[in-house]
């Protein structure tokens, strides 16, 4: 059981760490903050400085981005992550654990809060590149069709580098039928 001395410690090597490690504006203020914090509660740098880790939980959403938190994680520890699941249910929760430093923590909250929009966009590009090779819209112009979004050629350069690289999937209905699939 941490003591509330350590909690505040913890607080403060978190302020600590944007303090070195934040952008711009965000280093200044939390300088300013240290400095406050320190004073105020008589703590000295060496007190800060000891070297301390902590298992920290880590939420995702979705099976990718689990895939990706748990990538991040490998990436910044050179560890496994390790999943949750319910004392009482037994059921999987939807975090990862890894004992880590601030540092650490704080380089996995924001590469997976860097990477999670990247990969979404990435996503969207397979699942338009998936779509238009394989022809999985219908044959004839429907009046109640979407109307297709403006690219650039740049964007429509990297949709057919990917479908370069996918195979086509063409569904044999006489085949399913014959087996009596439904």
């Amino acid at each position: 059981m941490t003591t509330e001395r350590e909690r505040l410690l913890q607080k403060i090597r978190h302020v600590q760490e944007l303090a070195e490690r934040g952008f711009d504006g965000e280093r200044e203020s939390a300088a300013a903050t240290l400095e406050r914090l320190m004073g105020k509660y008589n703590i000295s740098e060496q007190e800060i400085s000891r070297e301390y880790r902590e298992l920290v939980w880590f939420r995702y959403k979705t099976a990718i981005e689990e895939r990706l938190l748990a990538q991040v994680i490998y990436k910044v520890t050179g560890k496994i992550a390790s999943g949750c699941v319910g004392a009482g249910s037994g059921r999987k929760h939807k975090k990862l654990g890894m004992e880590c430093n601030p540092a650490e923590r704080l380089e996995i909250e924001f590469l997976f809060e860097f990477y999670k929009p990247a990969l979404e966009e990435e996503l969207k590009r397979f699942l338009t590149a998936f779509m238009h090779l394989n022809q999985i819209f219908p044959d004839d112009e429907s009046p109640q069709a979407p109307q297709p979004r403006t690219m650039t050629k740049a964007e429509l350069m990297k949709i057919g580098a990917m479908m370069m690289g996918m195979d086509y999937h063409e569904p044999n209905y006489r085949k399913a039928l014959e087996r009596g699939d439904e």
